[in-house]
């Protein structure tokens, strides 16, 4: 088995030339800093770039480059149920991409590796868009980090907060990779993505898989945002349908920061 993990979803979720992922990030709106430090933490949506990439991009670009050496990133999985929480290959170092590889912290997961409910899986990891699709994003906007991928399942999200607590200081930025509402009409979704956000934003962590894919590992980054002090703010939101047109069965998205 392969020591670094090829992307999966390059050509698909987004482009598999660096020279197109870097013309499409220069055609995208430069989003000021909100405030003078940095988020600590992310939610960040997960679908190809057509439809939810320009807000993907809106949250990273709240991160100074060079300020985090450290992701932690959090992210359901699509292809491989599971309970606990799934780390990548223990023989795996990095995760490429069209822009370059991605080294592992290998020391924070090995780590993990010794703490319950944690377990190496090389199958969920390998065709998983969640984490992949966002990180030509970060390297293109913090430059050198090293990564944690974590594909979260059904896990309590209080014991998932007390996991990843040890593990952030202020050279870690936390990452969920979450998607909201799944194939509802154009009203549903709007009005249940607003009622997830209001929850968010209220630092309310008791969402359900309904309203976000990413529900799990959302509701331990919640828990953990208020035990630290963490303000959120919304920095966007829209469903699929106000990309394509079509409005029966969309999908929701939606970017937050948390502050300090």
């Amino acid at each position: 088995m392969s020591a670094i993990r090829q992307p999966a979803v390059a050509g698909h979720f987004y482009p598999a030339d660096a020279a197109e992922i870097t013309n499409w990030l220069a055609t995208l709106p430069v989003s000021e800093p909100l405030e003078f430090y940095p988020p600590r933490m992310l939610l960040m949506p997960h679908a190809g770039y057509a439809y939810s990439g320009a807000l993907a991009a809106l949250a990273i670009q709240q991160i100074p480059r060079d300020r985090y050496s450290r992701v932690i990133m959090l992210a359901p999985g699509h292809r491989v149920a599971a309970k606990g929480v799934l780390l990548p290959a223990e023989q795996c170092i990095a995760f490429a991409t069209p822009l370059g590889e991605v080294p592992l912290d290998r020391e924070v997961l090995d780590y993990l590796y010794q703490q319950a409910d944690t377990q190496y899986s090389e199958l969920a990891h390998r065709h998983e868009h969640a984490i992949e699709v966002q990180l030509p994003l970060l390297q293109h906007q913090l430059g050198h980090f090293q990564l944690t991928p974590l594909i979260v399942g059904r896990y309590p999200a209080k014991k998932l907060a007390n996991l990843l607590r040890p593990l952030l200081n202020p050279q870690t930025l936390l990452i969920v990779s979450s998607d909201l509402s799944h194939y509802l009409s154009y009203l549903e979704a709007q009005h249940q993505d607003t009622f997830t956000l209001t929850q968010i934003m209220a630092l309310e962590a008791d969402l359900v898989p309904e309203q976000a894919c990413g529900s799990e590992a959302l509701n331990a980054m919640l828990l953990l945002a208020r035990k630290l002090g963490l303000r959120p703010r919304l920095l966007g939101q829209h469903n699929s349908g106000d990309i394509t047109g079509e409005k029966l069965n969309v999908v929701g998205y939606a970017a937050v920061a948390f502050y300090a």
